[in-house]
Parts: C-alpha cells; sequence; structure tokens
C-alpha cells in the first residue's frame, strides 16, 4: 500500500474518485462543498482511500476534515 505523497496526487485522486474535472480540486477545497460530494460519493471516497492506503477513515475522522488539505494532512499523519 501507498500514501499519497505529492499533494497532486492526492487532487488527482479526489478529482477522478468524485467526478470532478481536472483543476476543478485545490488543496483549500472545501470537501463538503466539492460539487459532487455526497454521503454516497463519500463512502466511495472511504472505500477507495482504504484500497489505495490501506488507512480505514472513519466518519468521525472525515467530518473533522474540512479542507483537501486537512485530508491530505490525516492520512500522511497515519
Amino acid at each position: 500500500m501507498h500514501r499519497f505523497e505529492q499533494l497532486t496526487d492526492f487532487i488527482a485522486f479526489l478529482e477522478s474518485e468524485l467526478l470532478l474535472e481536472n483543476g476543478e480540486v485545490n488543496e483549500n477545497s472545501e470537501l463538503r462543498s466539492l460539487r459532487t460530494w455526497s454521503s454516497l460519493n463519500t463512502l466511495i471516497l472511504i472505500s477507495r482511500v482504504n484500497d489505495e492506503t490501506g488507512i480505514l477513515i472513519g466518519a468521525g475522522d472525515l467530518v473533522k476534515c474540512i479542507t483537501v488539505m486537512d485530508l491530505f494532512n490525516f492520512l500522511n499523519s497515519k
């Protein structure tokens, strides 16, 4: 399993998984403000992050992550 070492790789992953356009997400983007953010996509994202990194994100962990950078830092702290 690997972690997202580069923020740009993580942003590309988010854009792909959330079906967003290239360049639509940046480190300051608020997760819950993303155009395709929904409870279903959140569950899919949690599953895909686990597949890619082996890190299981709990709902409480995700609630604490406001921005893309918050989530990136959380994942890299595990």
